[in-house]
């Protein structure tokens, strides 16, 4: 018998899925949850087009200064830990798996936004 997932449970899972990366058993039992719950499924339908939107994304290489700007704030969360991202998932109670790539798609998309003016 499969795990039955919770809301909290499925949508941590949105990002694996949608890489077919989950192991048989917990992408069936994402999949089972999807289909008893409407809320999750409408969650999983909106992720699944911005992960498919951001795939279709021309890629580009980014300026040097930009590349430049993101190593440095990468070391510097490094230094400083993740405290502002941990303080974010817990007042917006969105998964960590979701709110990645979709504060990345976004960054990617003014990026592309700005350069194409």
């Amino acid at each position: 018998m499969e795990p039955q997932l919770n809301h909290r449970e499925a949508k941590a899972l949105f990002f694996a899925l949608a890489d077919e990366e989950l192991p048989e058993p917990q992408a069936t039992a994402v999949r089972s949850h999807l289909d008893g719950c409407d809320e999750c499924r409408a969650g999983w339908v909106r992720y699944e087009k911005t992960v498919q939107r951001v795939r279709t994304v021309e890629r580009e290489k980014a300026p040097p200064v930009m590349t430049s700007m993101v190593l440095n704030r990468v070391k510097r969360e490094r230094r400083f830990g993740l405290r502002k991202l941990h303080l974010a998932h817990n007042y917006h109670r969105v998964p960590v798996e979701v709110l990645i790539p979709l504060l990345l798609a976004a960054a990617v998309a003014a990026f592309l936004m700005l350069s194409a003016s």
